[in-house]
């Protein structure tokens, strides 16, 4: 072959290359809306957090498609939801089912994406290193812990708390950070650049550096906005989810509930320093002006609301969720959509702002046109599962939630942000339920069951002195 036709072909598919733009892929475990620019607690500290979303748009009522990481994460990387899918909840298998599936990685990574991930993007930790998966897979960062897990006295496990002798550069997500900054800054230029970065923090325990506790005085600690016998009015199914008698008693007894809310907002501070860095080692890179950050924290967190503790359940703060993309050339810098949109929405969204093909099994709606006006028509509601058959429905002003057993709730947010009074069996309802309902499946998937188990690393709880990769 003429050694000059090479050339222009070899030229011509750099610069092809070079005409896609990268993506950073930022996934956050378990942070709910306390964030300032969501305004979830008054005292929440993450100037960061809001830098970033700052930069395109934020969509302020986002929501997962299931209330835990796994099902969470399963759903928004697939395009497929819970009830295709039969992975409902952590313990449900996602690594066989999936396996045939083309998962968002994948997709880039055949389009001639660099895929390049680190941190905790799926539940199954290790289980995406694959080679038709990535182009090169980090897994995740040991974080320091030196201390028996029961810091808070109340011997749960992992629902622990406390300021540890560690410096910000011994945890996992700093050192997940300092990863990505090198990615962007090194990475070559003759392929665009998919950069999943999957931080950790605020998940369980809540170990930090003191000096993030101290950012907040335990004496000023505000609680939650709750009332008394807020379960009164809730189906038995959605009691059993709220499990009362479980973290939220232990929480009482031990007089630990400003103190949780102290070591969360501490985390997050935590976390909002690494987003930080994160950013400015984005500006100081190449890839600065044709980057799209993809920013989306995987379901919700109670912090006693509703006598509530972590995420699996189907109210607002379990499902809520920070999410925001920031499209060079799409998006306008500062703006906020109320839209209600969940995590089927990522993937054809993603697709097209990149110029790829939407695979045939991925049925979401792309936020394009809402990237474009954030107040544009938008006809689209929310849905999340927990549990086969257990599903909830936002739109603009409602929240309506179906058990298994049929037993409902139902919630205007226009009269009722805090979700205080269920209203399902209050005359003059049904259309509103019949309408909102139209979104649920008329069956759902079956767990599927996979040979050899998938037991995850980190799954036992951490002993001794020791360093270990996070939760």
């Amino acid at each position: 072959m003429n050694p000059f036709l090479v050339l222009f072909l070899l030229l011509s598919s750099v610069a092809v290359a070079q005409q896609k733009p990268d993506v950073l892929f930022i996934a956050v475990d378990d942070l709910n809306d306390w964030t300032s620019y969501l305004g979830g607690h008054p005292q929440t500290k993450t100037p960061n957090i809001d830098r970033l979303v700052a930069r395109g748009t934020a969509f302020t009522n986002s929501h997962c498609a299931a209330p835990a990481c796994n099902p969470s994460r399963a759903a928004l990387m697939s395009g497929l939801r819970p009830w295709q899918t039969g992975i409902y909840t952590n313990g449900d298998p996602a690594q066989g089912v999936l396996k045939n599936v083309v998962t968002i990685n994948r997709h880039f990574f055949a389009n001639g994406y660099n895929t390049l991930g680190g941190g905790k993007i799926y539940h199954g930790y290790g289980s995406e290193g694959r080679t038709d998966s990535w182009a090169k897979w980090e897994g995740l960062f040991p974080s320091i812990q030196e201390h028996e897990e029961n810091l808070n006295g109340l011997k749960r496990g992992h629902f622990d708390w406390g300021p540890v002798n560690a410096k910000p550069s011994d945890m996992g997500d700093y050192k997940a950070t300092d990863w990505a900054i090198n990615q962007l800054k090194t990475a070559p230029t003759d392929k665009p650049l998919f950069l999943a970065l999957g931080y950790i923090k605020p998940h369980l325990p809540w170990y930090v550096p003191k000096e993030y506790y101290d950012r907040f005085p335990l004496a000023d600690i505000k609680l939650p906005v709750t009332k008394e016998h807020d379960l009164d009015d809730i189906p038995k199914a959605g009691v059993r989810m709220a499990g009362p008698e479980g973290d939220h008693a232990a929480v009482i007894k031990g007089d630990q509930w400003k103190k949780a809310v102290q070591a969360y907002l501490a985390t997050i501070s935590f976390l909002d320093e690494q987003v930080g860095r994160l950013l400015d080692g984005l500006d100081q890179s190449p890839r600065k002006d044709k980057t799209i950050i993809v920013w989306w924290t995987d379901h919700g967190w109670n912090l006693g609301e509703k006598e509530h503790w972590r995420k699996f359940a189907l109210w607002e703060e379990t499902t809520r969720t920070s999410m925001a993309i920031i499209a060079p050339g799409v998006t306008k810098p500062g703006t906020t959509c109320a839209a209600p949109v969940d995590y089927l929405n990522m993937y054809p969204t993603i697709c097209e702002l990149t110029g790829l093909p939407v695979p045939e099994h991925v049925k979401g709606t792309s936020l394009m046109p809402l990237l474009k006006d954030p107040t544009a028509k938008w006809d689209g509601v929310a849905v999340c599962t927990h549990g086969k058959g257990n599903h909830a429905v936002r739109d603009a002003n409602w929240r309506y939630i179906r058990y298994a057993d049929g037993t409902e709730e139902l919630y205007d947010h226009t009269k009722d942000p805090y979700e205080w009074t269920n209203v399902a069996n209050e005359v003059g309802m049904s259309e509103i339920k019949a309408r909102l309902g139209a979104a649920l499946p008329a069956a759902d998937a079956e767990i599927k069951a996979t040979s050899g188990g998938e037991k995850k690393k980190g799954e036992g709880k951490g002993k001794g002195k020791k360093k270990k990769a996070e939760e």
